[in-house]
C-alpha cells in the first residue's frame, strides 16, 4: 500500500500534510496502473491506515478531492519496520535505498532498529523465552568447521559443535570432552579414544565412533578442500573398535596431536547429515554443541538452546544475530546502546558510566604481508626494508580501532608503550629503496574491511618515499576461493589475526593453513624454510625446545621482513550490570552458553504482560 501512497506524494511533491488536491479516477487509474475497482480498494485501505482523507467526486466530470495526512518519512519508516518484523532485514535496507531521497530516513530507521537489540524476555503460552539479539555487519556464510576462516565463524562453530578433547589454557593441559578417556601406546603413535555415551547431534542421531572417523578423514582428504588438512596428515588409519571406541594410528609420533584434536576446526560432524546436505551444511550445520542453528540467511543467524546437550544446558533460549551493516556505519550517530552488550567498543563516551567492561590484550594483531609469489619489487629484501623503515606507525590513522600498541609478533603477552616507532628511519628507507631497483611502478595493497583508514595512511606515507600504491578492499562477502584469488593477485595484504587459546598451535597454523594470508604470501622458497622449521618443531616432545624453533621462525620472518607487524589491538566488550557470567574467550567473543540476565522490575513486568 505504501507503494501507491509514495507515488501520490511524488506526483504532488509540493503538497504538505493537510493540503487538499483535486484528482480524477482516470488520473489515479493511470498513476497506479490498475483498474478502477482496485483504485477504490487502495484508497479505502490508505484511508483506513490514516494516510489520507478521500472525498470522491459525485457524478460524471466532477473531480475528487484528496487530503494527505501522513508524512512520507513516517510511511516509509513504517513499511521498513514491517520488513524487520517479518525477519527480512536486508529487504528493509533495500527498501530504504529506494527512498534515499528522503532526508535522514535511514538515521531514523537505524535508531529504531537499535532499540531491538539486547536481552528480550518473552512470554507465550505461559512459557518464558530468553532471547539475546546482537547486530553484526554481514551474513555468516560458513559454519562448517572444516572450512571456517573468520573469527566470527570460529566463535559460532564453538557454540554449535564440540571437539573430542579440549585445551585448558590456564593449566596448559588437555581435558576430556566428547571423549571422556584416552590412552596412547607404541611411542605415542597409537591413540585409543573412548566416547561419551548418549551424546546427540541436533538432528536426533547419537554420536558414535563412525562420526569421529568420518570427521577426521574428511579434513585429511585434500580432495575435500579443507585448508586444515595439515592437521591430520600424520594419521595413517582410523580403526572403529566399537560404537563408542576407536583407535587412531599415526605414521609418526606427534607431540601436538591432542592439541590438533582440540581445535574448533576438528569439531565432530555427523556423517549422515554432511553427506545428505552437501553444500547446504555450510549454512545450516548440525552439531552436538549447546546451541543448534534454526535459521541462517542474509538477514539473520538464529541459534536455539539444544535441550539434549550432554553438558549443562545454556541459560539463554535463543540467540539472534541480525546482519545490519547500516547500523555499524551509523553507530557513531546513536546515543548509548539500549541493549545490554556491545562488542569491540572503542569510544569512551559510548556507554553509561555504570556499565562494566572486559577486555583481552595482545591476541589481536594487524600486519602487512609481502607476496613472494607475485613478480614485483616486494621480492627484494631492500624494498621490504624500505617499506618497514619508511612507515611511521605512530602516525597511521587508527581512528575507530580503539586502543593499540606497536606489534612485534602475532601475539604479545605484555603491552609495551612507546611514544615513538623505533623502526621508523626515513634515511635508511631511502637508501634501501635506492638499492632495491624499484622503478616507480604502482603496486596493489589489498586490505581487510575496517582497515581503510590505516591503508590510506600507509599509501600517503609511502608516497612521500616515492612508492606508488593502489588500494583495494577485500570482498569479504565472497567465498574463500574468491578471497584467496584476491590475496594472490596483490603485492601486499593488510589484515588482522586473532590467536586462540593455544598460542603455539595458533602461530603454526598461520604458516601451514592454506586459507591464511601469511602462508599464501610466503612463496615456495620461504614455505620450504618455514615448513622445515615446523617439521623439526614437531619432532620435539619438550615444549621448551619447540619454543626455540618458534623463536627461529620469528627471527626468520622479522629479519627478512616477510611480515610487517603494525598493531596489537585491545578487544573490549562492555555490558550492562544485569548481564551475568560474562567472560571473553581467546578470540574476544563472549561465551554465550554461560550468559544469563538478572531481570529488572521493568523487564519482569514487560515479560509478564507480553502476549
Amino acid at each position: 500500500m505504501d507503494h501507491y501512497y509514495m507515488k501520490l506524494r511524488k506526483r504532488y511533491p509540493h503538497s504538505m500534510e493537510g493540503d487538499e488536491i483535486e484528482i480524477t479516477m482516470g488520473e489515479l487509474t493511470e498513476l497506479f496502473h490498475c483498474t478502477g475497482r482496485n483504485v477504490n480498494l487502495v484508497l479505502r485501505r490508505m484511508e483506513e491506515s490514516g494516510w489520507i482523507r478521500w472525498f470522491p467526486g459525485r457524478g460524471r466530470g466532477h473531480r475528487s478531492r484528496l487530503v494527505f495526512l501522513a508524512q512520507s518519512e513516517a510511511v516509509v519508516l513504517e513499511s521498513a519496520q514491517a520488513f524487520v518484523e517479518r525477519g527480512d532485514i536486508q529487504q528493509a535496507f533495500a527498501y530504504l535505498d529506494e527512498h534515499s531521497y528522503l532526508p535522514s530516513i535511514k538515521d531514523q530507521f537505524v535508531y529504531w532498529l537499535d532499540m531491538h537489540f539486547g536481552f528480550s524476555p518473552e512470554m507465550k503460552n505461559e512459557q518464558k523465552t530468553d532471547t539475546l539479539r546482537l547486530p553484526f555487519s554481514k551474513p555468516i556464510e560458513t559454519l562448517d568447521p572444516a572450512f571456517i576462516t573468520y573469527v566470527v565463524e570460529c566463535h559460532m562453530v564453538q557454540q554449535i559443535f564440540e571437539v573430542l578433547v579440549k585445551y585448558n589454557e590456564k593449566t596448559d593441559m588437555i581435558e576430556g570432552n566428547l571423549a571422556h578417556y584416552w590412552t596412547s601406546s607404541n611411542k605415542e603413535t597409537e591413540w585409543t579414544f573412548y566416547l561419551r555415551k548418549g551424546v546427540y547431534f541436533h538432528h536426533g542421531k547419537e554420536m558414535t565412533s563412525s562420526d569421529v572417523k568420518f570427521t577426521l578423514e574428511r579434513i585429511k582428504n585434500e580432495e575435500q578442500g579443507s585448508p586444515f588438512h595439515w592437521l591430520f596428515t600424520d594419521v595413517g588409519r582410523i580403526e572403529i573398535l566399537d560404537k563408542y571406541a576407536l583407535r587412531i594410528v599415526l605414521n609418526k609420533a606427534n607431540p601436538l596431536f591432542l592439541h590438533h584434536l582440540s581445535l574448533d576446526r576438528a569439531s565432530i560432524v555427523p556423517a549422515d547429515a554432511v553427506q545428505e546436505m552437501g553444500s547446504r551444511f555450510r549454512r545450516m550445520p548440525v552439531g552436538t554443541g549447546p546451541f543448534k542453528v534454526v535459521r541462517n540467511d542474509d538477514s539473520m543467524l538464529v541459534l536455539e538452546a539444544f535441550p539434549r546437550y550432554f553438558d549443562r544446558r545454556a541459560h539463554l533460549d535463543r540467540i539472534e544475530i541480525w546482519f545490519t551493516p547500516e547500523l555499524e556505519r551509523k553507530a557513531s550517530h546513536l546515543s548509548a546502546p539500549s541493549y545490554q552488550m556491545h562488542y569491540q567498543c572503542h569510544i569512551d563516551g559510548e556507554v553509561p558510566n555504570d556499565w562494566q567492561a572486559i577486555e583481552t590484550i595482545g591476541r589481536d594483531c594487524s600486519f602487512v604481508t609481502f607476496n613472494m609469489d607475485l613478480p614485483g619489487p616486494q621480492q627484494n629484501v631492500y624494498f621490504r626494508k624500505a617499506f618497514l623503515h619508511g612507515l611511521d606507525r605512530k602516525q597511521l590513522n587508527v581512528s575507530g580501532m580503539g586502543e593499540v600498541s606497536l606489534a612485534k609478533w602475532f601475539h604479545e603477552l605484555s603491552r609495551e608503550h612507546s611514544d615513538t616507532d623505533d623502526q621508523y628511519d626515513p634515511m635508511t628507507a631511502r637508501q634501501c629503496l635506492a638499492r632495491s631497483g624499484y622503478k616507480g611502478e604502482t603496486l596493489l595493497l589489498t586490505y581487510s574491511s575496517n582497515f581503510r583508514n590505516i591503508a590510506e595512511s600507509i599509501r600517503e606515507q609511502l608516497s612521500e618515499l616515492g612508492i606508488r600504491m593502489e588500494l583495494r578492499q577485500m570482498d569479504s562477502t565472497k567465498n574463500v576461493e574468491h578471497r584467496m584469488r584476491q590475496i594472490h593477485q596483490s603485492h601486499f595484504c593488510l589484515c588482522r589475526n586473532v590467536v586462540e587459546q593455544d598460542l603455539e598451535l595458533s602461530v603454526i597454523e598461520l604458516f601451514l593453513a592454506a586459507s591464511c594470508h601469511v602462508r599464501a604470501h610466503l612463496g615456495t622458497e620461504m614455505q620450504q624454510q618455514t615448513d622445515w622449521l615446523i617439521r623439526r618443531l614437531y619432532q620435539e616432545g619438550s615444549s621448551v625446545i619447540r619454543g626455540t624453533y618458534l623463536n627461529r621462525l620469528r627471527s626468520l620472518v622479522t629479519e627478512q621482513v616477510y611480515v610487517l607487524f603494525l598493531f596489537q589491538h585491545t578487544q573490549r566488550t562492555v555490558f550492562h550490570p544485569s548481564l551475568k557470567n560474562v567472560s571473553l574467550n581467546a578470540i574476544g567473543w563472549v561465551q554465550f552458553r554461560e550468559l544469563w540476565f538478572e531481570p529488572t522490575t521493568g523487564q519482569t513486568a514487560n515479560a509478564a504482560g507480553a502476549e
